[in-house]
C-alpha cells in the first residue's frame, strides 16, 4: 500500500500592516504613496493588514511501495521547472524537468535516505527563445523615461538582471502584458522599499509564461493591486497590476525583463520593444517610452 511518508518543505505564515495615501496630483491623476501629499489638499488613507500563507511551490516526498521507497517531486507551478540534486544513492548530479502541475519520480531506494538538497528554477532548458518584439509594458499614453537599460551599472550587473529595463513611472500606473501567455507567478504582498540587502527578495512581481518557454517579469508592483492570478490566460495588452516601488528600489518604477532557463539557471535575455508605429528598437537609457493601447 502506498503512502506519503515525508514532506521535505513547509510553508510559513507572515503578515504585513501599514498605511497608504491616495490623492490627486496637479494634473488630476491619482497618486498612491506611503507619504501624504506635500501641499494641503484632501486625501484618502488606505489601511491594510494582510495575512498570507504561501503554498510550497516544489514539494519532495517519499512514497513507500513493496520494493522500498521512491522520492517524488511535485511541481505546483503553471509552467515546467527544472530540478537538480545529488543522488544519495549514486552520488551523481541529476537534473530533471517536471511538467507544469505534475509530479515525477526522482530515484528509488531500498530504504529512506537522508534529506536531499536540491535546486530548482522556472522553465525548461530545452526551450528556444523566439525573436519576438514586445509592446510597451504599460498602457499610459504619457511618456516614461528609461532610467536603466541593458548592462546598467547600478543593479543590472548579474545574469538575471543584465538585460532588464527600468522605466520610471508614477505609483499606480497600469502595467500591461507585452505578449500573450499564462500567469505563473503573482506576488503583491509587500509595501516597503529600500536599497539595503534586506529588500533584495521583497519586490512584488508578476511573471507571464510565453509560448516559446520564456517569461516576462514585471517587478516592484504596488501592493495588493494584482488583477490576475496564477493560471490565468492573458492576451497582449491585458492589465496585470499597478506600478509601485516595492522591494529593492530607489523610487517608483517598473523593472521589466524577459527570462529563460539556461540550464538550472534563470537568465535575462536581450529583446526589442515596438513603438506605437510598429518600429522595433533596443531600449536605451534616457529614452522616453509611450504606453501602448490594448489591440
Amino acid at each position: 500500500m502506498k503512502g506519503l511518508l515525508l514532506i521535505l518543505l513547509i510553508g510559513i505564515t507572515y503578515s504585513h500592516a501599514g498605511q497608504m495615501y491616495k490623492y490627486k496630483d496637479v494634473n488630476g491623476n491619482w497618486v498612491f504613496s506611503d507619504k501624504p501629499p506635500e501641499k494641503k489638499q484632501s486625501f484618502e488613507t488606505l489601511e491594510y493588514k494582510q495575512d498570507k500563507k504561501p503554498t510550497t511551490r516544489v514539494k519532495l516526498y517519499y512514497v513507500k511501495n513493496t520494493e522500498g521507497f521512491t522520492l517524488h517531486a511535485e511541481n505546483t507551478f503553471f509552467m515546467p521547472i527544472e530540478i537538480g540534486f545529488i543522488s544519495p544513492i549514486t552520488q551523481k548530479s541529476i537534473r530533471k524537468v517536471i511538467p507544469a502541475r505534475d509530479s515525477l519520480a526522482l530515484f528509488h531506494s531500498n530504504k529512506k535516505t537522508a534529506k536531499v538538497s536540491y535546486r530548482w528554477v522556472l522553465g525548461d532548458p530545452a526551450s528556444i527563445a523566439e525573436n519576438y518584439q514586445y509592446h510597451a509594458p504599460f498602457s499610459s499614453p504619457k511618456g516614461h523615461r528609461i532610467t536603466q537599460a541593458f548592462n546598467g551599472k547600478f543593479s543590472h550587473t548579474n545574469e538575471y538582471n543584465k538585460y532588464a529595463v527600468d522605466i520610471a513611472m508614477n505609483v499606480g500606473t497600469y502595467l500591461t502584458a507585452v505578449r500573450a501567455g499564462t500567469v505563473v507567478w503573482v506576488k503583491d504582498d509587500y509595501h516597503m522599499s529600500g536599497t539595503t540587502r534586506y529588500f533584495l527578495d521583497k519586490a512584488n512581481v508578476i511573471k507571464v509564461l510565453h509560448d516559446d518557454g520564456t517569461f516576462s517579469s514585471y517587478a516592484h508592483i504596488l501592493m495588493d493591486t494584482a488583477l490576475v492570478k496564477e493560471g490565468d490566460k492573458v492576451a497582449l495588452g491585458d492589465k496585470l497590476a499597478r506600478s509601485g516601488s516595492s522591494g529593492f528600489s530607489t523610487g517608483p518604477h517598473l523593472h521589466f525583463s524577459i527570462i529563460k532557463n539556461s540550464g538550472l539557471k534563470n537568465i535575462a535575455i536581450p529583446f526589442k520593444f515596438l513603438d506605437n508605429k510598429g518600429v522595433a528598437f533596443t531600449p536605451k537609457r534616457a529614452m522616453i517610452m509611450v504606453g501602448s493601447s490594448k489591440p
